[in-house]
């Protein structure tokens, strides 16, 4: 089941899943089957495009806490993801009542898919309009990296301190932009020295013309960490408020991402509903081992020569009703332990 789970979360459910001796319970998962097995058919697979397990990022989106904006945007993507699950699910009908009711169980959380989004694109980054300050902030940043630019590169187009130079380059360390200097003339061009280079060859200087640039330039990043870590805090506030309903939603997704791999293992395999009684009755019609079934698929994937291939041999088994006991026999070719094996896999 979980090679047919579209996400995370059905995956895990898949294969933790187990059995249940409840004909009512039995009877009602097996009814929610076919009629996922009828969506799939007429209308397709449910849209788990965005939808995965956000337990973690949900941990650490508090306040005060060290969640990011791909944390937030993986939130939003998710919630987006739910609200598509439940379009899919009221779009199918009247008929499909069991399905409604798990529509039904999907929150929705508009207002929070709305909070994150004006503030955080899609791939984590803090939007320019996420606040006036942040976007006030960063035109600063802008115009004084500009700036710092123009003076640190006007450095490599003077004759006499290109000569003093390793290579007529301009890097970055740790936000500040340095010259590659020579270390025999270290001190022959005015400034700070950051670095040496790991040979020894090359000092890292911060030209002085460039330093009180560069430290209003390190006070307006601060600032702009500061404008974004409220704003943050703010979205965790939201988030947090609804923790217990995305939590739940989380939970009904991986439902129904388990139901539609029944629903398309079912459908793939050209399963049939069974009847489930209490009288202790068993009857199989031209029952196949679900296991074998699987391996064939697989040979069909290989694009294996049909020589190759083993194809599932289907088995009808009657027992309880009139009679109780079943004899099994026949030479070692392996169909006794299949049919047995079988018959306890579909029972």
């Amino acid at each position: 089941l979980a090679r047919f789970c579209s996400c995370s979360l059905g995956k895990s459910m898949a294969l933790r899943i187990t059995p249940s001796r409840n004909p009512i319970i039995i009877t009602q998962w097996l009814e929610q089957v076919s009629q996922m097995v009828r969506a799939v058919r007429d209308v397709g697979i449910p849209p788990f495009g965005g939808v995965s397990d956000i337990s973690s990022e949900l941990e650490l989106a508090t306040p005060g806490g060290t969640g990011g904006g791909e944390d937030f945007a993986q939130i939003a993507g998710v919630l987006e993801g739910a609200a598509n699950i439940k379009s899919y699910l009221n779009s199918l009908g009247e008929d499909m009542t069991l399905l409604g009711e798990l529509a039904a169980g999907i929150a929705e959380f508009p207002k929070e898919i709305e909070a994150i989004r004006s503030i955080i694109a899609p791939d984590g980054t803090i939007l320019d309009s996420a606040s006036p300050k942040l976007g006030q902030v960063r035109r600063q940043i802008d115009s004084l990296d500009q700036q710092i630019r123009d003076t640190i590169y006007s450095y490599l187009r003077q004759k006499e301190v290109a000569k003093l130079l390793q290579n007529p380059t301009v890097t970055v360390h740790g936000d500040r932009y340095v010259l590659p200097v020579k270390t025999e003339n270290r001190g022959r061009l005015p400034g700070v020295v950051h670095r040496e280079s790991k040979t020894g060859a090359t000092v890292f200087v911060e030209p002085n013309a460039s330093v009180e640039l560069n430290n209003k330039l390190a006070d307006l990043r601060e600032d702009e960490r500061r404008e974004i870590r409220v704003l943050l805090n703010q979205l965790a506030v939201t988030v947090q408020a609804r923790k217990g309903d995305i939590e739940s939603t989380l939970r009904l997704l991986g439902q129904i991402d388990l139901l539609s791999a029944k629903a398309q293992y079912s459908y793939q395999f050209d399963m049939v509903c069974p009847e489930v009684t209490e009288r202790g009755a068993l009857q199989f019609n031209q029952a196949r081992h679900p296991l074998l079934l699987e391996q064939l698929y697989q040979q069909e994937l290989q694009q294996l020569p049909l020589e190759q291939r083993h194809p599932v041999v289907p088995i009808d088994i009657r027992l309880g009703s009139d009679f109780d006991l079943l004899v099994i026999t026949g030479s070692n070719t392996g169909g006794k332990t299949v049919t047995l094996k079988a018959t306890a896999l579909l029972a």
